[in-house]
């Protein structure tokens, strides 16, 4: 468990000891009954902000709704899942701006601006891009505007699509170095068993062990309005525990819970931190690169990477699957084709497979100095999967 936190009775001062917060909004947080959205939700979770700012915390919302925000706007039928992408970016180009007017509005009562940003997974898989928006968001900070940041659904397709906002907080967590992702539901945190069927299902107030318990967790139910259920909160978790962030689930529609939370008593389901969990910069590699093709190498290749941390060197490599350019992510798997690291390749896939196999001077020999050599994925852009 994070060192940090010792126990219930300590988590004031853990709280105190958190700067940069993200803060992660469900779309059915945001709704009333009728499935329109709830200027009374704006306030509360502008509310709860406004607290922590006080508290001399940075805050970023991970705000999804802007598509139920459209298809309210658009007045189309009861909620469904059976609309074409493009009515679904629709909702979203139309929605978008009533979200921020909402929060816009909200925000103005305690004098806090607020900024738009709409990202989409390729501005997380482009290094230099992730770089771009960690630093606009680091400008937006130092002039104390709140960054309100949604995917891209007007211009995002499945290729460039996240799972889901959930997934995109904990990335975003990454991105902003933050110290805390507090993830707002519908419910008031994880428990034992579905709450909505399991008149006795207990709240569990913390998950030691997310690995685990994310792997034995079986979703039930999953809202029409939003994209994900409690699993995609659970695994966004984990993303976020590999980094170094701790999670809390909390009801987003109970005003006490979040008051509670802001005084320094902890409500809802708390999630430490992996206790081996990786750089910043290997952490991108794993869960924000987007990965083209494969490298299998054999065993010895294999035995280097994970127990000497070595380079992938063209020697150990046994054949190339797919193609993908110089600088472009890629999954390194074993001879059984399983998946143990992902990297970033120092060459084109055509050239990897004219120089697999082969040693550094018969590269050399065969090809002779400056364009091609044996290092084909550097130690330092490498990351192993376990």
């Amino acid at each position: 468990m994070n060192k940090e936190y010792n126990g219930l009775n300590d988590f004031k001062k853990y709280l105190d000891s958190k700067k940069r917060i993200v803060l992660k909004i469900g779309t059915q947080v945001l709704l009333n009954d009728k499935d329109k959205l709830s200027l009374s939700a704006f306030k509360r979770i502008c509310s709860f902000s406004h607290s922590l700012i006080q508290q001399q915390k940075e805050v970023i919302l991970v705000s999804s709704g802007a598509i139920a925000a459209g298809k309210d706007i658009l007045n189309t039928p009861p909620p469904s899942n059976n609309f074409s992408m493009p009515e679904k970016q629709a909702f979203a180009a139309c929605g978008q701006a009533l979200l921020m007017k909402n929060y816009g509005s909200s925000f103005k009562k305690y004098g806090i601006k607020t900024a738009q940003i709409l990202l989409t997974k390729d501005d997380i898989s482009s290094r230099k891009r992730f770089v771009n928006a960690r630093n606009t968001i680091y400008e937006l900070l130092k002039n104390k505007v709140v960054p309100i940041i949604n995917e891209n659904d007007t211009i995002s397709y499945e290729e460039i699509k996240f799972s889901d906002n959930d997934h995109l907080s904990a990335l975003v967590s990454n991105l902003v170095c933050a110290d805390l992702l507090i993830i707002l539901s519908n419910v008031r945190g994880v428990y034992d068993k579905n709450p909505v069927l399991h008149k006795d299902a207990k709240l569990i107030k913390t998950i030691d062990n997310i690995k685990d318990f994310i792997r034995d967790f079986k979703e039930t139910s999953k809202s029409l309005q939003g994209t994900g259920g409690m699993k995609s909160k659970l695994y966004a978790s984990f993303i976020a525990a590999g980094a170094g962030i701790d999670t809390i689930i909390i009801s987003g529609k109970d005003g006490k819970s979040l008051d509670s939370l802001a005084d320094g008593i902890l409500t809802g389901t708390f999630i430490p931190s992996l206790k081996n969990n990786i750089n910043k910069k290997k952490h991108w590699l794993l869960f924000g690169m987007e990965k083209k093709g494969q490298i299998v190498i054999d065993k010895g290749a294999v035995d280097a990477i994970i127990n000497k941390n070595k380079s992938l060197l063209a020697s150990g490599i046994l054949a190339v699957n797919g193609e993908f350019k110089k600088g472009e992510g890629v999954y390194i798997v074993n001879e059984e084709g399983k998946i143990f690291s992902i990297g970033i390749s120092n060459f084109d896939s055509k050239d990897i497979k004219i120089i697999k196999g082969l040693k550094s001077h018969e590269i050399k020999t065969k090809f002779g100095e400056g364009r091609l050599s044996a290092l084909v994925v550097h130690k330092d852009k490498l990351a192993v999967t376990a």
